[in-house]
């Protein structure tokens, strides 16, 4: 450091063409340490986000996974809308060990990775922005405790899947291998296009069709070139043969016997035309109305629910 920072000093005295005093050799010579040490602090700082930043593994390019951001499996429906994404989250849901959540208006994920930093710069070390090394893994980790706690997610109960289904619009598909880089996605659109604009909340929009063929043409460009280990899952297809393939894809080994089929024509309510009648349990046991309830209850969860058990999980 010491003949750098003479060097430094000599180099910028015959830039100016005469030689200084002795006051200002020692502030020249001061200045150009202080330069050096930081130009050796970003070189060190840039080395420890080069070697922390995580190194994309994912299930479709290599069985080597990142450890820290890997730690849960994650699982995401992203879809175009009115396209049978709620069905397919309660299926799911329907399998021990899956805890899948709803959409939010506001978009977290998105939201997040764009408040998020991606790499360091010159200006954040030297302008009013100016901050410490980041550890880029730690805020892509606490990205995915945080979507957790929005959703209120127990983290005390095991589950062996988390995740969301969520609008194309409110993900950001380029980004999202940086903070799930093991995630699964499954992409839910519909072939129909025209059928799908003339449904609930697509129909108020002229252009709806247009959009949804944008969207659609997204998906299926995330689908073929993402790393990440995606599931085609168009409402068209939605059959128990395809909630067996949805599950072979996660690694479980499940059957179903029927699909659910939530929001029917365009309503917002989940309606699985399940018809149980409570009086008769009631009637069966009247002295244990309490038994009876819990009974009734069991019928109908097993009626809307998948009828599959505990989940085996693939060999990996």
């Amino acid at each position: 450091i010491a003949r750098a920072r003479r060097k430094c000093a000599t180099d910028v005295l015959s830039q100016r063409g005469r030689t200084c005093s002795r006051i200002e050799a020692m502030f020249l010579h001061r200045l150009c340490h202080r330069m050096l040490i930081l130009s050796l602090a970003m070189t060190s700082a840039n080395a420890v986000w080069e070697t922390r930043r995580p190194q994309h593994h994912t299930l479709k390019s290599s069985t080597e996974a990142n450890d820290v951001l890997c730690q849960r499996n994650w699982v995401f429906i992203i879809s175009t809308g009115r396209a049978g994404s709620t069905s397919a989250m309660n299926m799911m849901n329907a399998v021990p060990g899956m805890a899948m959540y709803g959409e939010n208006p506001r978009g977290y994920l998105k939201e997040l990775l764009e408040l998020a930093p991606t790499h360091s710069s010159y200006d954040e070390t030297f302008n009013p922005f100016r901050h410490g090394p980041i550890d880029l893994q730690n805020v892509h980790r606490g990205i995915q405790e945080f979507i957790l706690d929005m959703y209120g997610h127990d983290k005390t109960v095991p589950s062996h899947y988390v995740g969301c289904k969520q609008l194309v619009p409110r993900v950001p598909l380029d980004d999202l291998e940086k903070v799930f880089p093991c995630a699964k996605v499954v992409l839910n659109y519909r072939k129909n296009i025209t059928a799908q604009s003339m449904s609930g909340f697509w129909n108020e929009n002229e252009s709806s069709a247009e959009h949804l063929k944008e969207m659609t043409t997204r998906l299926l460009d995330f689908h073929k070139n993402s790393k990440l280990d995606t599931h085609l899952l168009p409402l068209e297809d939605f059959s128990v043969d395809s909630f067996r393939n949805l599950m072979n894809f996660l690694g479980i080994n499940c059957n179903f016997d029927s699909v659910i089929h939530d929001n029917k024509n365009g309503t917002y309510t989940g309606q699985h035309d399940v018809h149980v009648n409570l009086q008769k349990f009631v009637q069966a046991d009247p002295s244990n109305v309490p038994a009876a309830v819990l009974k009734f209850e069991g019928v109908v969860k097993s009626l809307i629910a998948s009828a599959c058990g505990e989940p085996t999980m693939a060999a990996s």
